[in-house]
């Protein structure tokens, strides 16, 4: 167009979003509008720009019993009781809407009806809900939340003691929760417009005219509006968004610890510890309108399976899309339109293996591959579906709906030993070391969501029929972690064993001079590659299955770059063939957290002294942090999605450089 060579076809889409934003192309504007909810059957619009203000409140009462008794000198017994009564947060001006049916029976009787090869796809509708309307809230109050506690201390002669105790801890939990549904999720209360995508080129597009002015609206919206609201379905539908299981549990944690504590020779405590938790309904991000596993009721099997089998067919070709692979009854059962598309005598699973599965297995996922079959083909004509067609695998209004669950689960089991040695000559220190494993299903906090996540990783569920398939170490899991800490007084001045008899002047100097330092150093951390695009679930990445040799050695790469893989570039170049890494299949979660970066080191250090003066004394301080100046990599930011140029290079530190401060105080 500008009379230049050819740009490189890989450069190509980077190319034109860099023109397109030198020319100042507007091609897709988003309108939202805001609704004031006035009745439980209504609301009005609000003005161009207005907030929704919205003022939730919620309610908790617990009461806590305990008693100690002592039935020798020897042993104490510690009894313990917590009750906590957790209300739902709700909105007090009535401005909060909910589903109108129970999200949590929905999504699970969409998949038993899948295994039947039957479909359950009812729309979902929304309309006002909670204590204002004298409605229940987004999910019932937590009435039963009982911990008890016990601990045991026996004494064995002056020297040693024995301690032992379990206790039950619920979380205080709804308030991140309620935050993010009430701004992704309140249907009907805040509607979002976008003109539908190629509809302008980059010749036709509109351009920019301000910074406060849209070049194009995308009509007028309405005065008002009417619940119960049901968002879009069909091709105006199937979109990604956020909601909320209807039946939540509180998370608790099992907590249980055993300890022998030791008074040694020198002045030295040993302390030796097995501490465990339990992670128990844990709130887990799970996709409530995911895929289904639907089975062909003439004796295809299920989804996962014939998928499955599809995708190693296209590895086994190297991805080759003109290869000529066998029928799969399933694909033959529930597509038969798609036999004959393509030539007379041109199987199902041909044609599908050609148009879809062999070309998105890299980059888009069988997911992408399954929507345009099951949804987007039929509903848009390029597939010759019969046109009775209703789809089997997906609800039209969500392709995924996205909610916190209260179903996930973690476990942690550590060995400690501790030796401590009290302030004695001066020096006082610690030295512990602890060997751990912690397990989970995922790492993220209630406040983490994929469109808001400040910790920079989203662990959610892949499989939402199987969801114990992400369970393996947790983002956090360090298996070794030594820890040395100490004061030392130095021992110079007035008192001390060098420079003892000198006048005050040199012990002015001289003395009080104290040393301080902590050091920590962990194993490494683990870190987990993604696939490029979207197998068992249409929002969320799979993980990279191992299937040969994957030498991870952190080195330079020829950029400069710290990366972490021996090998990435066969690591990339194998993918389509699935060795050493191969993507997931239908059904599959992948391997989350299979490989380790680096761990933590840090040492920091402080001196200290105090200046006695008439009138009062002076306390100078010099820490330093890091004091090696150690680099070491955050496994969060290495690069983890297969066939990537980034692929195993770290972006960002764990550890801060050196740094020192210094302070001087007075005090009188």
């Amino acid at each position: 167009m500008l009379g230049e060579d050819p740009v490189d076809t890989g450069f190509s889409n980077s190319y034109q979003i860099a023109f397109a934003n030198l020319i100042g192309t507007v091609p897709s504007v988003t309108n939202i509008y805001n609704y004031l909810i006035t009745s439980p059957t209504s609301g009005t619009l609000l003005g161009d720009g207005a907030f929704i203000n919205r003022h939730y409140r919620s309610q908790e009462l617990e009461y806590y019993l305990q008693d100690t008794w002592r039935p020798t000198p020897s042993l104490t017994i510690t009894l313990g009781l917590r009750h906590t009564l957790l209300g739902t947060p709700w909105e007090t001006s009535g401005q909060e809407v909910a589903p109108t049916i129970d999200t949590h029976t929905w999504y699970q009787e969409r998949e038993a009806a899948a295994l039947k090869g039957q479909i359950y796809e009812p729309n979902l509708e929304f309309a006002p809900a909670g204590p204002y309307y004298g409605n229940s809230g987004y999910y019932p109050m937590r009435k039963n939340d009982i911990a008890p506690r016990i601990a045991v201390a026996y004494a064995l002669g002056n020297k040693t003691s024995i301690r032992a105790g379990f206790g039950i801890y619920y979380d205080h939990f709804g308030e991140a929760l309620v935050n993010t549904f009430d701004q992704n999720g309140s249907y009907g209360v805040s509607s979002s417009i976008t003109n539908p995508a190629a509809t302008y080129t980059t010749n036709t597009s509109p351009r920019f005219i301000g910074r406060n002015k849209l070049p194009f609206t995308n009509g007028t919206p309405s005065s008002t509006a009417s619940f119960p609201y049901t968002p879009p379905y069909g091709l105006n539908g199937f979109a990604i968004t956020w909601g909320m299981d209807s039946q939540m549990k509180t998370p608790y944690t099992e907590a249980f610890n055993f300890s022998i504590q030791r008074i040694l020779p020198g002045g030295f405590t040993l302390e030796t510890d097995y501490v465990g938790t339990l992670g128990r309904h844990l709130l887990q991000a799970l996709d409530l309108a995911e895929a289904t596993d639907f089975v062909d009721t003439q004796g295809g099997g299920d989804y996962f399976a014939a998928g499955s089998q599809l995708s190693r067919d296209v590895d086994l070709n190297g991805g080759n899309v003109n290869a000529q692979v066998s029928p799969i009854k399933y694909f033959e059962d529930v597509f038969p339109w798609m036999a004959n598309l393509d030539y007379p005598g041109e199987s199902a699973t041909q044609a599908i293996y050609l148009h879809e599965w062999a070309p998105y297995r890299v980059g888009l996922g069988a997911t992408t591959a399954l929507a345009d079959l099951d949804f987007f083909g039929p509903l848009e004509g390029f597939y010759p579906a019969p046109a009775n067609w209703v789809p089997h695998f997906w609800q039209q209004q969500f392709s995924s709906l996205y909610a916190l669950a209260a179903m996930g689960m973690s476990s942690y089991n550590a060995g400690q030993i501790i030796l401590r040695h009290p302030t004695s000559h001066g020096l006082q220190v610690t030295v512990s070391y602890t060997y751990s494993r912690s397990i989970d299903e995922g790492s993220d906090a209630e406040r983490n969501t994929e469109f808001s996540n400040p910790n920079g990783s989203f662990s959610s569920i892949i499989d939402t029929w199987r969801p114990y398939l992400n369970r393996a170490v947790s983002d956090f899991d360090t298996t070794h972690l030594l820890t040395v800490d100490g004061v030392y007084l130095l021992p110079f001045g007035r008192g001390r064993a060098y420079l003892g008899h000198d006048n005050w002047i040199t012990d002015f100097f001289v003395g009080g001079w104290q040393l301080t330092g902590i050091a920590r150093v962990s194993s490494g951390l683990p870190f987990s590659v993604f696939e490029p695009g979207w197998t068992t679930d249409y929002q969320q990445e799979g993980f990279g299955i191992v299937t040969g040799k994957v030498k991870v050695h952190k080195h330079l790469d020829s950029n400069g770059n710290p990366q972490y893989f021996e090998n990435v570039n066969a690591i990339n170049q194998g993918v389509s063939t699935g060795a050493p890494i191969r993507l997931p299949y239908p059904g599959e979660t992948g391997e989350r957290n299979k490989f380790r970066g680096d761990g933590y080191f840090d040492i920091d250090s402080g001196l200290d002294k105090f200046f006695t003066l008439p009138y009062g004394k002076v306390e100078f301080s010099w820490e330093a942090y890091n004091v090696t100046n150690s680099v070491r990599f955050d496994p969060a930011s290495i690069g983890s999605q297969l066939t990537s140029l980034n692929l195993g290079i770290a972006s960002r530190s764990l550890t801060q450089s050196r740094r020192m401060q210094f302070a001087l105080r007075y005090d009188f």
